[in-house]
């Protein structure tokens, strides 16, 4: 956390928290605006972030537009409009959901309420980085598993949490960053085994792109009864990702508990009122989930033509190995105006992450890779 400040020309103790040592600023994607400023790239397309390529939908815009106008009040701090919509559109009760500024306050939240010095959470090594930093915020111990062929391990952290009497279990069911996925009969295995004390957590950003037929249905499971939570977000295929709303689905006395912790008016005016029109918007629902299916195939299929192995995904991204370290081709893809997550930042650096844009979108990423590829072999970086 850098040199002790001085007083007096005598250093002192940092007035920080310790668990503070442990945690570093979260660092996000390159941006459009990075590739102007280091390349001279004026119509970079940000394939990074994955987010939906076709922006919010009409209702959404236009309950926003509306919403505007009364920025000067203060939001409903309870967010009721908004859990009463989720919970007609999810069939759960409104006082099973709770709604956060992005699924990352839920997160937080949620370690807020059952994470402390002394207790531990589970979640796996490549996954999204926020289970890791709300653990540490709260100065628990984090215990991390490896995946299994890409997936997560599901009997390996269930062992863990019974080892380490874990509070909670988070599971990103499509995984970020390789969208893979755990199927039903896993999930049941799995909760079969998992400590009564244990809160298991399944992170499902991108639910709404799924199409395996096997793949758990977590509201039903809570719905029985089971002691487990669902987080979704309107940032991925609601287009909502710049408004930040999230919401957990869980048992009612979960959710009383993390109603503790919410901070006041949380979710903005604004973005509630985007949030309950984009719920009514099927149409838009529909041709995004559509078209990512088909951009989704088109693209691994291109990929393996490249010679290079995507993962199969059930999110609107695809993970790729490169065999090779791939920070060569991430920089030759962002030099070509091409912006794409590199593996790096999920401790993988021989892969890369790619959100699926649009058709046009993907064709020049396509193009744009084929050549970076071409280049490094010729150079010898990258084999075929």
């Amino acid at each position: 956390m850098g040199p002790a400040p001085l007083q007096g020309g005598v250093p002192v103790a940092s007035p920080a928290r310790r668990a503070l040592e442990r945690i570093q600023p979260y660092v996000p994607g390159t941006s459009a605006e990075d590739a102007r400023r280091l390349f001279g790239v004026h119509d970079a397309i940000k394939l990074s972030s994955n987010e939906n390529p076709y922006g919010a939908g009409r209702l959404a815009r236009e309950a926003a537009a509306r919403a505007a106008g009364e920025i000067h009040l203060y939001p409903d701090g309870a967010s009721r409009a908004l859990r009463e919509a989720l919970g007609r559109h999810l069939d759960v009760d409104p006082r099973q959901v709770a709604v956060g500024c992005g699924s990352d306050e839920i997160f937080r939240m949620l370690a807020e309420a059952y994470l402390e010095p002394g207790r531990s959470a589970v979640f796996a090594q490549t996954t999204f980085s926020q289970y890791a930093f709300v653990t540490r915020l709260m100065d628990a111990e984090e215990v991390s598993v490896p995946l299994k062929e890409g997936v997560h391990d599901l009997w390996e952290m269930a062992y863990r949490a019974r080892k380490h009497r874990a509070r909670l279990v988070f599971v990103c069911n499509p995984n970020n960053p390789t969208g893979t996925y755990v199927t039903r009969a896993e999930v049941l295995r799995f909760l079969d085994a998992i400590p009564g004390e244990t809160l298991v957590v399944f992170d499902e950003a991108y639910v709404e792109y799924v199409e395996a037929p096997d793949f758990p249905d977590v509201l039903e499971l809570i719905r029985e009864g089971r002691r487990v939570v669902s987080t979704r977000t309107f940032s991925k295929i609601h287009g909502l990702a710049g408004l930040r709303v999230g919401y957990a689905v869980g048992p009612v006395d979960v959710i009383e508990t993390l109603e503790r912790v919410r901070p006041p008016f949380n979710v903005n005016r604004v973005a509630q009122a985007a949030a309950v029109a984009a719920l009514q918007d099927t149409e838009h629902i529909e041709m995004s989930r559509r078209i990512n299916r088909a951009e989704r195939q088109r693209l691994a299929q291109e990929l393996k033509a490249l010679g290079l192995r995507p993962y199969p995904s059930q999110a609107n991204f695809v993970w790729v190995d490169l065999g090779r370290p791939s920070d060569e081709v991430y920089r030759g893809l962002l030099e070509r105006g091409v912006i794409v997550r590199a593996g790096s930042s999920f401790g993988c650096p021989t892969a890369l992450r790619i959100s699926i844009g649009t058709p046009e979108q993907n064709q020049r990423l396509i193009d744009a890779l084929a050549a970076v590829l071409e280049a490094a072999a010729t150079k010898g970086e990258v084999g075929a």
